[in-house]
C-alpha cells in the first residue's frame, strides 16, 4: 500500500472515530460523492498562482510557494475553589502564513539566521479575516505574501554571502520534492455547550474546598476546534481537520520548613468529547490534593544513589525528555555567525545510525496513523503533515538499534526524504516533530512485576531501599509553575513529584519530598535494567522542532500535540540530592477553609 493510500485509509478510520462522515477526499474509490467547492481553497489557489509570478527586476522568481491557513473557534474558562475566575466569550481567529521559498532546491532562502532576522516581517505570517469574502482573504495573503517574498530575498542573499566564507564538506539540498497530495477532510466541530462545561470546570475547582492544606489552586479549560488548510505550488490541496482540548488541575501548598510543593494533572485529546468523564476528573483532582497533603508533612529524601523504578505517567516523561528531543532529523540552519548557534542543544543521535542507543529488548515506533492505545484516544495522530507529506508509520529503534530518524522536507546527508513528520504551528516553520510515540518491550523481556525487580536490585547494591518514582516534573517548568521546588533543575529530567522510598525488607513504600536528580541524559537509557508490561500513555505537547528542537510544551497548550506509550523501566543507577537554598515561610494564619464549611454546589 502507497503512503498515500495509507493515509487515506487512515483519513477514513478518522472519520469513524470523530462520529463524522468523510464527505470526500481526492483519490478515494470511484462512487464518492464530490466534495462541494471550497471558496477559502478556490482563494488560496488562485492567489498562489499568481504569487508565482512575483518578479522584480535583477532579483529572482521563487521557485515554490506553500500557504498555510488555520482557522479555529477558541473557548475557555478558568475556575478556583468553586468559582469562576475567566470566562471570556468563545472567539475565531485565522492565521495565515506563507512560505516563499527563492533560490534553487539545493540552495534557497530557507533554514538562514541571520543578524537581521527576527525583524523580519514575512517570518510569522499575519491574522486574516473570519469571513468567507474572497476578496478581504485574498487582500491579506497578498499583502503576507509581499513581506514573506521580500524578506526570502534578503535572506537568499545574506546567506549566499555567508556561504562563500565557508568550505561544506559535502553539499546537501535545503528542500526534498514530494509528490502533490489532495484531500478535503471534515472540519473538527467546534459546538461546544459552553454553559455546560463551565459548571463542569466550577465543580472540579470546588474539589480543593476539602483540602485546607493547599494554598493556591485552578482548573482551566482551553478548547479550540477547526481546520487547516495546505495548498502549495506543487499542486497539493489539502484541508484536514484540526484542535485540540486541554483540562489542566494545579494545585500548590507549601512543607512545614516552608519547602514549596506543587503538581498538576493534564487531560488533553483532539476532541472535547474525547476527554474523561467528570467522575475520573474529579478523582484525579482529590487524588493530586490528597498526594499534596501528605507530601506537606512527609520525610525529605538526604541523598540517595542506586536503581530508580519510573512507573506510570513517569516513565512516559522520562522519554519525552531525554530521547524525544533527539530523535527529530532537522538538520540545524546556516548562521550568519557561528556564536548564534552556540546555545542550540546538539542531536546525539544525529550520528548514531545503526549503533545501539536503547537496550536490545526495547523499540521505538512512532506512528501518526494511530488514534488510540489500549482504549485511550492518542493526541498526535494526522492524515497529512504540514508539508503535504502522508502520514506513515516510521520504525526508529529496532532491538536498541537506531534504524533512522523523523524526518520533514529539509533532508540530510543520511536520509534524503520526508517521513512525514513536518509539523508545525500556526506562526511557525515545519520541523521533523514526533507524533505518536511508542516505546515497546520485546516479547518475554517483560518483567511480571517491576517493583520486585526494584527490590531485588536495591538488594544486590546493598541499600536499605530503592526509589520509586509515579510522577515527574517537567525541567524549567514545562509545567510552568509546578515544578515541585519551584526552581529549574539543572539536571537534564525534571525534579520527581510523586516519590517513594521502597523499603528492601518487605516492600513497603514511604513517600518523600525534597529529591534533586543528578546528571540523567540520553546515555543513560541505556542503563534501562528492566522493562515491564504496564504501559502508560502521556498526552503532551512538544515544541515546534527545527532549530529549537522537539522538546519543551510540557502541560501547556502551546505546542503541538503528541502522545508518549511507554512502559515501566528501573534506571541500574540514578542519583539524588536534596535541594539547597532558603525558603519563605508558610502562612502565619490558618487557611480560612479550615473553619469554613462551603455551601454544597
Amino acid at each position: 500500500m502507497t503512503r498515500g493510500a495509507l493515509a487515506l485509509a487512515f483519513a477514513r478510520c478518522l472519520g469513524r472515530a470523530s462520529g463524522l462522515a468523510l464527505a470526500a477526499s481526492v483519490g478515494l474509490a470511484a462512487g464518492a460523492q464530490p466534495e462541494p467547492p471550497d471558496a477559502i481553497m478556490a482563494t488560496l489557489a488562485a492567489e498562489l498562482s499568481r504569487a508565482m509570478d512575483l518578479h522584480v527586476e535583477s532579483l529572482e522568481k521563487p521557485y515554490f510557494i506553500a500557504y498555510r491557513l488555520s482557522d479555529f473557534q477558541h473557548f475557555e474558562v478558568e475556575a478556583a475553589l468553586g468559582e469562576i475566575v475567566s470566562a471570556p466569550e468563545p472567539n475565531r481567529l485565522r492565521w495565515f502564513k506563507p512560505d516563499v521559498r527563492v533560490g534553487t532546491w539545493e540552495q534557497d532562502s530557507s533554514e538562514f539566521f541571520g543578524r537581521r532576522f527576527f525583524s523580519s516581517r514575512g517570518e510569522f505570517g499575519r491574522p486574516a479575516v473570519i469571513d468567507d469574502d474572497g476578496a478581504a482573504l485574498r487582500h491579506d495573503v497578498w499583502l503576507a505574501t509581499d513581506d514573506a517574498y521580500k524578506s526570502a530575498v534578503e535572506r537568499l542573499s545574506q546567506k549566499r554571502a555567508s556561504l562563500k566564507n565557508r568550505v561544506e564538506a559535502e553539499a546537501i539540498a535545503d528542500f526534498t520534492k514530494e509528490p502533490p497530495a489532495a484531500a478535503l477532510l471534515p472540519a473538527r466541530p467546534a459546538a461546544l455547550d459552553a454553559a455546560k462545561w463551565r459548571e463542569t470546570v466550577r465543580r472540579l475547582s470546588s474539589v480543593f474546598r476539602d483540602f485546607p492544606a493547599i494554598q493556591e489552586s485552578t482548573v482551566r479549560l482551553r478548547v479550540s476546534a477547526g481546520r487547516k488548510y495546505l495548498v502549495d505550488s506543487e499542486g497539493t490541496r489539502l484541508r484536514q481537520p484540526a484542535g485540540v482540548a486541554t483540562l489542566i488541575i494545579r494545585a500548590s501548598t507549601q512543607a512545614g520548613d516552608g519547602a514549596p510543593l506543587k503538581d498538576s494533572v493534564l487531560f488533553a485529546a483532539q476532541r472535547l468529547e474525547d476527554l474523561p468523564p467528570e467522575a475520573q476528573m474529579l478523582a484525579a483532582a482529590r487524588r493530586m490534593a490528597e498526594k499534596l497533603t501528605a507530601l506537606s508533612t512527609a520525610p525529605v529524601l538526604e541523598s540517595y544513589s542506586g536503581p530508580v523504578l519510573f512507573s506510570g505517567q513517569a516513565s512516559a516523561e522520562l522519554f519525552a525528555q531525554l530521547l524525544v528531543p533527539q530523535l527529530s532529523g532537522h538538520r540545524p540552519p546556516v548562521f550568519e555567525m557561528e556564536q548564534m548557534g552556540a546555545g542550540i542543544p546538539k542531536n546525539e543521535l544525529a550520528d548514531k545510525l545503526e549503533r545501539p542507543v536503547l537496550p536490545a529488548f526495547l523499540s521505538v515506533v512512532d506512528d501518526p496513523t494511530q488514534v488510540s492505545f489500549e482504549g485511550r484516544p492518542l493526541m498526535g495522530g494526522y492524515v497529512f503533515d504540514d508539508e503535504g507529506v502522508a502520514a506513515a508509520p516510521v520504525k526508529l529503534i529496532e532491538s536498541g538499534v537506531l534504524k533512522t530518524l523523523l524526518m520533514s522536507r529539509r533532508p540530510r546527508k543520511e536520509i534524503a526524504r520526508s517521513n512525514g513528520h513536518g509539523r508545525a504551528l500556526a506562526q511557525g516553520t515545519p520541523g521533523a516533530v514526533v507524533s505518536n510515540l511508542f516505546v515497546k518491550v520485546a516479547e518475554g523481556k517483560a518483567v511480571a512485576d517491576p517493583k520486585a525487580e526494584l527490590v531485588r536490585l536495591a538488594r544486590e547494591a546493598g541499600l536499605k531501599f530503592g526509589i520509586l518514582v509515579r510522577s515527574l516534573d517537567q525541567p524549567g517548568g514545562g509545567g510552568g509553575m509546578f515544578s515541585p521546588s519551584g526552581r529549574q533543575s539543572r539536571s537534564s529530567i525534571g525534579a520527581p513529584i510523586e516519590a517513594y522510598r521502597v523499603f528492601v525488607e518487605d516492600g513497603r513504600e514511604e513517600l518523600v519530598r525534597g529529591l534533586v536528580p543528578g546528571e540523567a541524559t540520553l546515555r543513560s537509557l541505556k542503563d534501562i535494567a528492566a522493562a515491564g508490561a504496564d504501559y502508560q500513555v502521556k498526552n503532551r505537547f512538544v515544541s515546534s522542532g527545527g532549530v529549537f528542537g522537539s522538546s519543551g510544551g510540557g502541560d501547556e497548550a502551546n505546542g503541538l500535540s503528541a502522545s508518549i506509550a511507554a512502559p515501566s523501566v528501573i534506571l541500574r543507577e540514578l542519583e539524588f540530592s536534596k535541594e539547597p537554598g532558603s525558603r519563605q515561610k508558610p502562612p502565619l494564619l490558618p487557611a480560612p477553609l479550615a473553619s469554613i464549611k462551603p455551601a454544597a454546589l
